[in-house]
This record gives C-alpha cells, sequence and structure tokens, in this order.
C-alpha cells in the first residue's frame, strides 16, 4: 500500500509538473502574439503619419501652387482688362458703318481721252486717289454714262476728247500703271460753270412733323435739305417714287444749290 501510495504520489506529481509546463508554454505563445500585435500596431501608427504628413505637406504644396496660379491669373487679367481699356478710345463705329464707308465710291475729274477699246483714259485732277491719268474701264451692265443736266443715258462714243467728265469710281484699284478701275457712274455734257450733281448712297430720310422740313443723308455724311418743289423721279422708268423711296442703302442723283438744297432727285431701282 506504501509503495501504491507513493507511486500515486509521483503521478501526481509527474501529472501537475506536465500541466505546469503546458501552461507555461501557452503563456509563451500568446506573450509572443501580444508582442507581435504590439509591434505591427506600431508599424500602422508609424506609416499613418509618415503618410499624414506626406499627405500635409503635398496638400500645402499643391495650395501654395493653386494660389500663385491664381494671382498669375488675376494679374494677367488685371493686364489684358487694362489693354481694352486703353485701346478704346475716341468715338466707336459699327462694323457695317465703317464696312460701308470703305466700299464708298470716289468722285473724281479731269480732261478724257477714249480709247481703241472702249475704256476711257481720264487725268484726274480731283486730288482723290490716284492723280495723274486713270483708266476707267467702262461696261454697258455695270456703267451709268449720264448727261449732267438730264439725268438721261447717253453714249460712250458722244464723249469727245479733251472734254471734262465727273466719274465715281470703285474703291478698288491696279497696281499698274497707268492703273485701272471700274467707273460706276460718268457724267458728261456739263456746262460750264454748272454744278455736278452728287450720285449717293442714303443713309437716312428724316421728315420733322411740325415744320414738314426734310433731310437727305448721304453715307458719306452729306446732307441735303429738300426744297418744297424737289422733283423725286425714277430713273428710266414710269414708277411714281416719294419720299418713302429713299431708304437707306437705296442709291440715287441729287441736283442741289451752293447750300445743298435739293431741287432733284433721281431715284434708281433696287
Amino acid at each position: 500500500m506504501i509503495y501504491t501510495s507513493h507511486t500515486n504520489i509521483n503521478n501526481a506529481l509527474c501529472t501537475t509538473n506536465g500541466h505546469q509546463g503546458i501552461t507555461h508554454e501557452k503563456e509563451k505563445i500568446i506573450l509572443r502574439k501580444y508582442r507581435l500585435y504590439a509591434a505591427g500596431v506600431c508599424a500602422a501608427v508609424v506609416l499613418g503619419i509618415g503618410g499624414c504628413a506626406s499627405n500635409a505637406n503635398a496638400s500645402s504644396g499643391t495650395t501654395a501652387a493653386t494660389q500663385e496660379s491664381q494671382e498669375a491669373s488675376k494679374e494677367e487679367t488685371t493686364v489684358e482688362d487694362t489693354t481694352v481699356v486703353e485701346s478704346v478710345t475716341g468715338a466707336i463705329e459699327s462694323m457695317e458703318e465703317s464696312q460701308a464707308e470703305a466700299l464708298q465710291s470716289i468722285r473724281i475729274y479731269g480732261p478724257v481721252t477714249k480709247m481703241e477699246d472702249g475704256r476711257l483714259s481720264i487725268d484726274n485732277q480731283s486730288g482723290m486717289s490716284s492723280s495723274g491719268e486713270i483708266i476707267l474701264n467702262v461696261s454697258s451692265d455695270a456703267t451709268y454714262i449720264l448727261d449732267a443736266v438730264t439725268g438721261l443715258p447717253i453714249k460712250a462714243e458722244d464723249i469727245k476728247d479733251g472734254e471734262t467728265i465727273y466719274a465715281y469710281i470703285g474703291p478698288a484699284m491696279t497696281m499698274s500703271l497707268p492703273p485701272m478701275t471700274n467707273a460706276e457712274v460718268i457724267f458728261a455734257n456739263i456746262p460750264a460753270d454748272a454744278k455736278v450733281p452728287d450720285f449717293v448712297e442714303v443713309k437716312s430720310m428724316i421728315t420733322d412733323a411740325a415744320t414738314s422740313k426734310s433731310v437727305l443723308t448721304a453715307v458719306d455724311g452729306t446732307e441735303y435739305t429738300l426744297a418744297p418743289d424737289c422733283n423725286i423721279f425714277p430713273y428710266l422708268t414710269r414708277n411714281i417714287v416719294t419720299l418713302d423711296d429713299l431708304t437707306q442703302g437705296r442709291k440715287c442723283v441729287v441736283w442741289s444749290d451752293d447750300d445743298n438744297a435739293a431741287v432733284k432727285i433721281m431715284v434708281f431701282a433696287e
């Protein structure tokens, strides 16, 4: 019995010691896990702090760059605005008015010589356009050759060499010598000391209701006050024309006195 009891005691001690060893091993494993977990947490915290710092630096850099770009844009805008304000000075004209002025006919005058090909050579003495000899292209469907008194058409062959004519020419002219251009209107048979009629394009026609005074303004700015008995008639037709037909863009011939009082107006068809 005593032997048996001793053996049991030894077995019990061995069992206890084994259990304690196992428990100790488990504690070691748990400690390792905690250490690894703690190390991982620390690493994550360090990386997070570093990333935040990087983002903060990047954000600061981006913000600074954006502010610099905005300031530069403001400076450019200020310079551009200032330039625009400085460039707009004096009277402002619409594009349509500028184009209309650029396309206006030019009036020249001087003695003329007929050429064999049907063109006319004029010695321009008006001081307008090119001085000296200019070759005028004359076309039956694009040039009006008119009697300066009646406004009726005449033939180019009826123009005498050395006769002084008035011609309205286009702004375009060749660079040749002598220069050449197209004639739109020619006035011939001009009496001595007579005022030559004007070929104009209407800009406006205004009648004062209170005074019944009518004023025709041409594209070139010339104003004509219509006389009470001003005769308004069409070119080569029997149509009836009135003040209402003198609309913007309409072309006509105006006979006037020295005070620009229109006594006769011939209106061309639209």
